[in-house]
């Protein structure tokens, strides 16, 4: 078979990622109105703390120096009469307790709600990535994402609208993102139904890893499974949108399965965790030669699921910075009508 040169451009985007600004979270108008109301509170309560404290400081001092300047006041504390001393003094030790107390409960509370608030918006970003019971478990501790890089082996998907360059210059900038969105919004939707994570937006481009941050056995079953089912959600869009009048897409998608670095990528101050590594290369080389609602996977994805889905040889591709053509096969369907239909974890 002849092999297919094929013009990799966009590999380099391989080790790019998606960040997230760590220092500005996202947060509602309403939460920043609660903040506020609870600061208020708490500096009325101290103040209030503060008053009663001085009050009655000020008037045991001025009872026991100044009242009566015939005792010194050893002599008032044990007089017959100093009753009225020693309940100021007492009264003056429980307000000190008690706001001690107070204060520590005001900064526990402070520190729950700051930790509530670093919950939200690391839920908010994960939920953008993970499907919803990963983000979960990633916020709550249960599945823990590793600061360092570690090896793995995972499977890679790219998914690219096919001369959407040449069709989004005939449309207007605002028809165009409306077509991003709601073409990502179907890819998302299925993928995090199939457990993938979301490594980055590139352009019309999407990035999706099974095996990271969680690994399955069926990871490449799953991905498949999710090319297929975007694919078919990809005819409905389109039927909707000729009866609009619209414009329709193809989509060229790429599957490898191999050895990869995941980590967090980026600086001190925006970071986000991906993947990098040859295989993503081969995955970006196998959909830049995806023909429209084609589905290429690698020998080495083949192989892990052939015995449930159905794929037929195509002729090797050349992807950049391989000097050896990359064995490939078109995805045809199942075998089992529910092969490969994987949803949630």
């Amino acid at each position: 078979m002849r092999p297919i040169n094929v013009s990799c451009s966009r590999c380099r985007y391989a080790g790019q990622v998606m960040v997230f600004k760590h220092d500005k979270p996202f947060q509602h108008s309403s939460k920043e109105d609660k903040k506020n109301i609870v600061h208020i509170t708490d500096h009325l309560v101290l103040i209030g703390l503060g008053l009663g404290v001085f009050y009655w400081f000020f008037e045991a001092f001025f009872n026991i120096f100044l009242a009566k300047s015939g005792l010194n006041p050893f002599e008032l504390l044990v007089a017959p009469d100093a009753t009225p001393s020693w309940n100021r003094l007492i009264i003056l030790c429980l307000f000190v307790i008690f706001g001690a107390h107070a204060q520590y409960a005001l900064n526990e509370r402070r520190e729950a709600a700051r930790k509530m608030e670093r919950d939200a918006a690391a839920r908010e970003r994960f939920q953008r990535l993970l499907s919803p019971d990963l983000a979960e478990m990633v916020v709550s501790g249960q599945l823990e994402v590793k600061k360092g890089g570690e090896s793995l082996i995972a499977t890679v998907m790219f998914a690219d609208v096919r001369n959407f360059t040449g069709m989004s210059e005939n449309i207007s900038a605002s028809e165009v993102l409306t077509l991003l969105n709601e073409y990502f919004e179907i890819i998302v939707d299925i993928v995090f139904r199939h457990g993938g994570t979301v490594d980055k937006y590139i352009g019309d481009e999407i990035m999706v890893i099974w095996g990271a941050p969680i690994t399955r056995e069926d990871d490449p079953a799953r991905a498949v499974g999710a090319c297929l089912d975007i694919q078919s959600e990809l005819i409905l869009f389109n039927k909707k949108r000729e009866a609009q009048g619209l414009r329709t897409i193809e989509l060229g998608i790429g599957l490898n399965t191999g050895n990869l670095v995941a980590g967090y990528i980026g600086s001190t101050k925006t970071m986000s965790y991906s993947v990098i590594g040859d295989s993503v290369n081969v995955a970006h080389g196998l959909c830049a030669a995806a023909h429209g609602s084609q589905i290429l996977i690698s020998k080495d994805t083949y192989e892990l699921v052939k015995d449930i889905f159905d794929a037929k040889r195509v002729e090797p591709i050349h992807t950049k910075g391989k000097t050896e053509p990359t064995i490939a096969y078109e995805v045809i369907t199942g075998k089992n009508p529910a092969a490969g239909l994987h949803h949630g974890c």
